[in-house]
C-alpha cells in the first residue's frame, strides 16, 4: 500500500501539504470561504494511508498548521493582552488534534476497517470541539464557518452546530475512503454518503420553506464606531453622561420613526455610585419621550464587585428588567463578576429575552432561553472591525439551534438581525467616521421548538461515545498492527 520513495513520493507529500492549507487557511478563520472546508482534509486523507506513519503524522501537521495562519493576525492583534502561552495554545491545539483525526483514520484503513476509518476523524475533531466548549466557549467551532450555507446551517436545530461540524469532516474522510478502495464497499460507501448528503440539504430546504405566521415588532439599533465614543471610561462621570445623552437623543429620534424597542451596544459607560441614578434617570426620560422601550448596556461598579448589565426600560419610563452577562470579559483592570439569571419579558407580540455580546459564543444561556420558548433575543455587543463579520454572526447560530430571532447592536461591529432559520434580515456596520449608526427593521418575534433545545447536546455525546469506542477498539487490537 506504501508509495514508492522518491521524488514522486516527496512530491505527492509536498501538493498534498500545500492544498490542504491552502483550503483550511482560506475555509477557517475571521471570513471563511465555506465550500473548501467540505474538501479541505482531502488531500492529507488520500495520501497518509500510502505513506509511513512518520511522514503521515508530518503532512497532516504541517497542513493544518499552514491553515491556522489564518488566525495569526487575530491572536496577534485581538488578543495581545493575553500571554502568549494561551495565544499559542489556541493556535496549536487544533492542529494536534486534527493530526490525532488523521492517525487515527490511517490506522483503521490500513486494518482494512473502512467504517471506523470514516468516523475516526470526525468524531476525533467534534469530541475536542464539545469538550473545549465547557470551559472555553464555542469559538473556533468548525460549524461556523458554514453559516453562509443556509440549508446546511438548519441541521442546527436538530443537532447543535455538532452535527454539522461532523456533516462537514465526515464528507473528506468518506470521500476519502471511497476514492482509496474498490467495489463493492465502494458502492455501499457512495450510497450512505449521497443518501446523508441529500437528507441534510433536504431538510435544510423544507425548513427554510417552512417558515411560520408569526408577530412582529419595529426594532431600532444604535451603535458606534467613532474613537471618541468607543470607551468613555477613563473620562469624568460628566463627560460619560455627555456621550449618553447624545446616545439618548438616537434612541428618541429612533423612537418618533416608529421603533418599539431600541437597543444599543455593550458597555457604553462605567457606572458607580450616584452616577448609576443618572444613568437610569435619563433613560426613564428617553423612554418616556421614544415611547419605546430602550435597552442599554454598562459596567456597573457596586458593593465591591463589577458587573456587564443589559438595563431594559419601559416605554412608561421605569427601570423594568436588569441582566447581567454570564461570561464576561476582564476588562478595565479588574475582574467582572458573572451573572446567573435569565431576563425574560411577556411582550403582546411575543417573549423577548436579555443577553450580552459573548454570551452567545456559549450554549447557556441561549439555550435556557429556547427552553422558556422566547421568541427574539436582544443581545447589546462590542466587536472589533477585525472580527465584526466572524464574532458578530457567531449568534446566529444560537437562533437556529433555539428557535428565535436575534438582535445584535455592537459596538465597533456589526448591527445585525437574524431569524430562527438564521437568515440576515437587516444589517449594517458602525462607521469609524460617523458618530452614530443607526438602522430601523421589523423583526420577527416567533419562537419555534426544536429538537436541539428539547435533548441539548446529545450529538456530540454520541460523537464523544463514538471517538472512546474507536480509540479503545484500536488498543485492544494493538497487539495485531498492520503494516506501517
Amino acid at each position: 500500500m506504501n508509495l514508492q520513495p522518491g521524488r514522486v513520493h516527496t512530491a505527492l507529500a509536498a501538493t498534498a501539504t500545500i492544498l490542504s492549507g491552502a483550503a483550511f487557511y482560506f475555509g477557517t478563520g475571521l471570513h471563511p470561504l465555506w465550500p473548501l472546508m467540505w474538501v479541505a482534509p482531502l488531500p492529507v486523507l488520500l495520501l497518509s494511508p500510502r505513506i509511513p506513519w512518520s511522514r503521515a503524522l508530518l503532512v497532516a501537521f504541517v497542513a493544518r498548521l499552514l491553515g491556522a495562519g489564518s488566525m495569526v493576525t487575530y491572536l496577534r492583534v485581538r488578543l495581545n493582552q493575553v500571554p502568549v502561552e494561551t495565544r499559542l495554545a489556541y493556535l496549536l491545539i487544533p492542529v494536534f488534534v486534527f493530526t490525532l483525526a488523521v492517525m487515527l483514520s490511517r490506522a483503521f484503513f490500513r486494518r482494512g476497517q473502512f467504517w471506523p476509518a470514516i468516523l475516526a476523524f470526525p468524531s476525533t475533531i467534534v469530541a475536542y470541539e464539545y469538550c473545549s466548549s465547557l470551559w472555553g466557549g464555542t469559538y473556533w467551532n468548525t460549524a461556523y464557518t458554514q453559516l453562509d450555507n443556509l440549508p446546511v446551517l438548519q441541521l442546527a436545530a436538530v443537532t447543535g452546530l455538532w452535527g454539522i461540524s461532523s456533516v462537514v469532516l465526515l464528507f473528506s474522510s468518506a470521500l476519502a475512503v471511497i476514492l482509496l478502495t474498490r467495489d463493492p464497499v465502494r458502492r455501499r460507501l457512495v450510497a450512505t454518503l449521497t443518501g446523508t448528503i441529500v437528507c441534510v440539504v433536504g431538510y435544510g430546504a423544507w425548513r427554510l420553506v417552512a417558515t411560520p405566521a408569526t408577530h412582529s415588532i419595529v426594532m431600532g439599533l444604535v451603535s458606534t464606531a467613532y474613537p471618541g465614543y468607543v470607551a468613555p471610561f477613563a473620562e469624568s462621570p460628566e463627560m460619560q453622561l455627555a456621550v449618553l445623552q447624545q446616545y439618548a437623543s438616537e434612541a428618541r429620534q429612533l423612537g418618533t420613526r416608529g421603533a418599539q424597542i431600541v437597543v444599543l451596544p455593550e458597555m457604553m459607560t462605567l457606572v458607580q455610585g450616584p452616577y448609576s441614578y443618572q444613568v437610569d434617570q435619563l433613560f426613564e426620560e428617553t423612554a418616556r419621550e421614544a415611547n419605546a422601550q430602550v435597552l442599554l448596556d454598562v459596567l456597573h461598579a457596586t458593593a465591591g464587585r463589577t458587573f456587564n448589565e443589559a438595563r431594559l426600560y419601559s416605554a412608561a419610563g421605569g427601570l423594568e428588567a436588569v441582566y447581567r452577562k454570564h461570561h464576561p470579559a476582564y476588562v478595565l483592570g479588574e475582574n467582572v463578576t458573572p451573572g446567573t439569571g435569565i431576563s425574560v419579558l411577556d411582550r403582546p407580540e411575543g417573549i423577548l429575552g436579555l443577553a450580552v455580546c459573548s454570551d452567545m459564543d456559549y450554549l447557556n444561556p441561549a439555550r435556557i432561553y429556547g427552553r422558556r420558548k422566547v421568541g427574539v433575543l436582544l443581545v447589546p455587543a462590542w466587536d472589533s472591525s477585525l472580527d465584526e463579520s466572524w464574532h458578530g454572526h457567531m449568534a446566529i447560530m444560537r437562533g437556529v439551534e433555539n428557535g428565535y430571532s436575534i438582535v445584535r447592536s455592537s459596538k465597533v461591529g456589526l448591527l445585525t438581525v437574524s431569524d430562527d432559520r438564521g437568515r440576515i434580515l437587516a444589517e449594517t456596520s458602525a462607521h469609524p467616521n460617523t458618530h452614530f449608526t443607526t438602522m430601523l427593521t421589523t423583526v420577527p418575534v416567533r419562537h419555534d421548538q426544536t429538537v436541539y433545545q428539547v435533548l441539548g447536546d446529545w450529538f456530540a455525546w454520541l460523537n464523544l461515545a463514538v471517538f472512546s469506542g474507536l480509540v479503545a477498539w484500536l488498543f485492544t487490537r494493538w497487539r495485531c498492527p498492520a503494516s506501517n
